[in-house]
């Protein structure tokens, strides 16, 4: 793990459950963060921000090693399909990480900084060490250094003659779009797949960004059903941590929720943009009163354009007898 140490983490099927291997990035449903999209809002197609305490910024993840042995596995593998950036964004870069480290070391009680300035995570069975802000600052990718302290992917965007453009990006959890294809475009341009983008959310959004404020940060998310719990998704065969684990090797449905905030950095005026992505087994609904039934909503309104995006088209038939054996019962 590049600029970290920690205890050992379990990532082999010899000697942890697949049951927990499944779980390792999942959130409990039952805390009071647990972010389930579709039971407030069933549309695919929609901003849905919601005002977010700048203490509340990035949100506390217990089990950081297992996210960042992906993220990590994930760059050496893929390099700048992983991680990508451009000049010019090298000044918003330091100013994010300054911003984060303070943000951690503040407003987490799991990061401190230590004396000589490095920062330190401590979780309930393993801790993670790394050399500290500084050396990020002095680095050539100051954001892949401040990458590694958190869980969530993370995005910068500064604005530019077609509006704004993504300038740098720690994408190890895309969900099922490609980095290399996407660094240096517009907005416009990046959500140009979306069903329905440009009739309903182009203006909104470039009226969004022109007037986020430092000040007053948001967040957002979405949904979708997937076969598999690797946070890794490009749609194509590359082989992920999970399934060199053989999780996920199985006919399984899983939920994954991302969980988006969008900040500006008040020097620079790029807008961060910061991804955590969660996955449950879909079973785990259930606990839910009126969360399957709510998922099972969403499904039926999507539109076929829709569940071809959100890569939902090929598991609608596994997933229909899923909400009928489960919703009769």
């Amino acid at each position: 793990m590049t600029g970290a140490k920690s205890a050992p983490v379990l990532s082999s099927t010899g000697s942890v459950p697949r049951e927990v291997l499944m779980r390792r990035y999942a959130q409990d449903f039952a805390a009071p963060s647990a972010c389930l999209p579709f039971l407030k809002v069933p549309d695919i197609v929609h901003m849905g921000l919601n005002k977010l305490e700048p203490q509340a910024w990035i949100t506390s993840c217990p089990t950081l090693p297992h996210y960042l042995n992906s993220k990590t596995a994930a760059y050496h593998r893929l390099g700048e399909k992983v991680y990508a950036q451009l000049p010019e964004s090298l000044p918003a870069q330091r100013e994010l990480a300054e911003l984060l480290f303070r943000h951690l070391v503040q407003d987490h009680s799991g990061y401190a900084r230590t004396a000589t300035g490095a920062l330190t995570w401590r979780g309930d069975s393993a801790q993670l060490h790394w050399p500290g802000v500084e050396s990020a600052l002095a680095s050539t990718s100051p954001l892949r250094h401040a990458g590694c302290w958190i869980a969530d992917d993370v995005c910068l965007l500064l604005p530019g003659e077609g509006g704004y453009r993504l300038v740098a990006a720690y994408l190890a959890a895309p969900s099922y779009w490609r980095l290399e294809e996407k660094i240096g475009r517009p907005l416009n341009q990046i959500h140009a797949p979306v069903p329905g983008f440009q009739h309903k959310l182009a203006g909104q959004m470039a009226r969004f960004f022109d007037h986020l404020k430092p000040e007053y940060p948001v967040w957002r998310s979405n949904w979708s059903v997937v076969d598999s719990p690797a946070l890794l998704q490009r749609g194509e065969d590359t082989v992920s941590l999970e399934e060199a684990e053989g999780v996920g090797s199985e006919q399984s449905l899983y939920l994954r929720i991302e969980r988006q905030s969008l900040r500006r950095l008040p020097d620079t005026g790029a807008v961060v943009f910061t991804i955590r992505v969660m996955t449950n087994p879909l079973e785990d609904l259930l606990a839910i009163e009126g969360g399957l039934g709510a998922l099972a909503a969403a499904v039926a309104q999507m539109s076929p354009e829709e569940g071809r995006y959100k890569s939902l088209a090929p598991l609608l038939p596994s997933l229909q007898r899923f909400f009928s054996r489960h919703l009769e019962a």
